[in-house]
C-alpha cells in the first residue's frame, strides 16, 4: 500500500488507499484509523495523513525483515520461492504479530488487490490431506489480512463484515481463505455477481443461520460437508473510481482546471498496454491503438503509458510513461482525449473524471463503461457527444472541436458540472460510512 505518489504506479492507480483513509479520518476526527495493510512504514504525518491515523507497520516491518534474515527465507529453492514449511512459518509469524490488532478493531475497510484462490497453505479441495502452495506474494501481503478478517468475524459473524472496495476488474473475490460468506456487497465500479468458495477450517457452526437468513446462497459442498461452502458475492457500483480525485488527497491536489481553447494540440492520451490474455481481440489496447488512436495522425500531441517492446514494435511508436506531476500539464495541453475498456472489461474508471476535472473533452469507446454508470445521470447532450461509435466518428468529433471554441466550451463546462455534482455526492464514501456507522 504506497503512502506517497512517487511510490504509486505510473498512470495506473494505487492512489486510492491513502485518499479514502484521509477522507474518512478527516470526517471522523474522534475515531482512530490503523493502516493494517502492508505498507512502506512511513509516519502518517510525514505523508500528509491526519493525527488520528496510525501505522503499525512502523513496528511490524522491521520484525518481518528480521524474520527473513534470521531464517534465510527463500534461499533453499533455485527460484527463490519459499518452501511450503517456510510459507507456514511466515503465515504463523504474521498472524501472531497482527492478530491482537485485528481482534480489537471496530470495523474493517479492505481494498482488493491481487490475490489467489488460496493465499496461505490450506487443504486442497480434491485431496484434503494435501496443502496448497500459493504464490509467495500472497503469503506476504494477503494471508494475514484474510486470517485477520476470519478472526475478527469469528466473534460475531452475523454482525461483523469487512467493507470491501474493488477498483480493478481483475481483483474480484476468489480467495477460499475467507471463512464466512459476505453479508454485504463489495463496493466496486461495476454491477455484477459471482460465486466463491469458503474454507471452513473444520468449523460446522452457523450453516443453518446463513442459509435461513439468505445473506448468501450458501450450500454444502456435497462431497465434504462442513469443510467447504459455496456462496454468492454481490458487487455494486458505488462511483468508487472518483475517490482519488477529492481535494486534499494526493492526486486530487494535482488537478488543474484549464478552460482555454488555445492549446498546443488537439488530442493526447494516457494509456497502458494492459494484459491481452483472455480479452476479445477487438477490445485489446493494442487493437484500439491501431484502429482508433493512431489514425488521428498529426492531431496527436502526445501518447504516454507503459508498453512492452512488442507493443512498441506493433505500433511502430515508442510510448513512454509520464510522472504524476506531468499528468495535468500534459492533459491540459490538448483539447481532447479518449478512454478505452480496462482489461477488456466494461468497468467505469477514473480516466474520464480526471479529464472532466481538468477541462479536456474525453470521448468514450463504445465498449467502455457498458453499464453507463458514468454518464447515465449526466446531461443527455453531453452523453451523446462523448460516446463515439466508430474510429471515423472519433476523428470527426476531434476535428469538430478543434474548429469550434463554443462547442469545446460547452462540453468542458458540462463535464465539469457533472464532476462537481458527483464529488459533492460522495456516493462511495457515504456507502462506506453507512457500513461502518449505520444509517
Amino acid at each position: 500500500m504506497p503512502l506517497t505518489l512517487d511510490k504509486c504506479g505510473n498512470l495506473g492507480g494505487d492512489v486510492e488507499m491513502v485518499a479514502v483513509v484521509k477522507e474518512l479520518a478527516l470526517r471522523h476526527p474522534d475515531d482512530e484509523f490503523l493502516l493494517v495493510g502492508r505498507n512502506s512504514g512511513e509516519l502518517p504525518s510525514e505523508v500528509g495523513l491526519p493525527d488520528n491515523v496510525h501505522n503499525p507497520w512502523r513496528v511490524w516491518a522491521p520484525l518481518v525483515r528480521d524474520l527473513v534474515r534470521r531464517n534465510q527465507l527463500g534461499k533453499s529453492l533455485p527460484n527463490g520461492r519459499l518452501r511450503l514449511d517456510e510459507q507456514q512459518l511466515v503465515v504463523k509469524f504474521m498472524d501472531d504479530m497482527t492478530c491482537e490488532t485485528f481482534t480489537n478493531l471496530d470495523g474493517l475497510v479492505l481494498w482488493m488487490g491481487q490475490h489467489g484462490s488460496s493465499n496461505a497453505p490450506i487443504p486442497m479441495i480434491n485431496d484434503r490431506t494435501q496443502l496448497t502452495h500459493p504464490q509467495d506474494a500472497f503469503i506476504w501481503y494477503a494471508s494475514f489480512l484474510l486470517n485477520g478478517v476470519n478472526t475478527w468475524r469469528d466473534a460475531n459473524p452475523f454482525n461483523r463484515d469487512a467493507v470491501y472496495l474493488n477498483a480493478d476488474a481483475r481483483n474480484r473475490h476468489k480467495m477460499r481463505d475467507l471463512k464466512h460468506p459476505l453479508l454485504h456487497p463489495v463496493l466496486t465500479q461495476y454491477n455484477f455477481s459471482h460465486n466463491i468458495k469458503h474454507e471452513r477450517y473444520g468449523d460446522a457452526s452457523d450453516f443453518e443461520q446463513f442459509q435461513e437468513l439468505n445473506l448468501a446462497d450458501v450450500e454444502y459442498k456435497t462431497t465434504m460437508p462442513h469443510e467447504v461452502w459455496n456462496s454468492r458475492v454481490d458487487n455494486v457500483y458505488s462511483r468508487l473510481e472518483v475517490n482519488g480525485l477529492a481535494p486534499g488527497t494526493p492526486f486530487g491536489d494535482l488537478i488543474k482546471w484549464n478552460p482555454d481553447f488555445d492549446r498546443a494540440g488537439d488530442f493526447g492520451m494516457f494509456i497502458n498496454e494492459a494484459r491481452a490474455i483472455g480479452i476479445k481481440p477487438e477490445l485489446s489496447r493494442l487493437h484500439i491503438m491501431k484502429e482508433w488512436v493512431l489514425p488521428l495522425g498529426d492531431r496527436i500531441k502526445f501518447l504516454h503509458g507503459t508498453w512492452s517492446a512488442n507493443g512498441h514494435k506493433e505500433l511502430n511508436r515508442n510510448i513512454l510513461p509520464a510522472s504524476w506531476n506531468l499528468y495535468y500539464p500534459k492533459l491540459n495541453s490538448v483539447r481532447c482525449t479518449f478512454t478505452t475498456p480496462s482489461s477488456g472489461s466494461g468497468w467505469a474508471t477514473a480516466k474520464p473524471w480526471e479529464a472532466f476535472a481538468g477541462g479536456t473533452v474525453c470521448f468514450f469507446h463504445p465498449a467502455y463503461d457498458d453499464q453507463d454508470n458514468i454518464l447515465g445521470d449526466a446531461d443527455p447532450g453531453l452523453r451523446s457527444w462523448l460516446r463515439v461509435q466508430t474510429p471515423r466518428d472519433l476523428r470527426a468529433r476531434v476535428d469538430a472541436i478543434s474548429k469550434s471554441p463554443d462547442t469545446f466550451k460547452w462540453l468542458i463546462t458540462k463535464q465539469r458540472e457533472h464532476f462537481d455534482e458527483v464529488m459533492c455526492e460522495k456516493r462511495y464514501l457515504k456507502m462506506i460510512e453507512r457500513r461502518l456507522y449505520g444509517d
